[in-house]
């Protein structure tokens, strides 16, 4: 003698949902959060571009005026020119070096028609790019750090 009837006991074979919307819920949460902190961790004020395509970056090229950076594995500054390069031994003075051409004329007035293209070695610290990068800012001037893909 039972006292639950047969029938509640057999398996009605339905399928239980309660474990999949538990999952669904974590996929959401966790692809969520992923978002988030993409969101954050991104600086938006700085862009990467590769090499080939920052000097044509645009078809009106003459209209712009390319300075080129590069921070060495080891933290040092170089001013590179069709000529030679230039060491420079701080951001500051880079960024005196870049003030004092812009006085003379030979940057264009407009600020943002000088693409600063800081080549940045990939084994380099991230005290010196910051450095540099604050101090181009500082001058009022725009940075872009360049890459290559490997």
């Amino acid at each position: 003698m039972t006292f639950i009837p047969e029938e509640e006991l057999k398996d009605r074979g339905g399928l239980t949902m309660a474990p999949m919307i538990d999952f669904l819920f974590l996929m959401l949460a966790i692809f969520a959060s992923l978002a988030v902190s993409r969101i954050v961790t991104r600086d938006t004020e700085i862009e990467l571009v590769k090499s080939s395509i920052a000097l044509n970056a645009s078809p009106s090229h003459h209209e712009y005026k390319l300075v080129h950076l590069t921070v060495s594995a080891e933290g040092k500054y170089q001013w590179v020119t069709e000529v030679r390069d230039y060491a420079m031994d701080t951001p500051n003075q880079i960024a005196q070096e870049l003030l004092r051409q812009y006085h003379q004329g030979l940057l264009p007035k407009d600020k943002l028609k000088t693409q600063i293209l800081v080549k940045i070695d990939k084994n380099a610290r991230w005290e010196p790019i910051l450095n540099v990068i604050l101090a181009i800012k500082e001058a009022g001037f725009e940075v872009r750090p360049v890459y290559e893909p490997s």
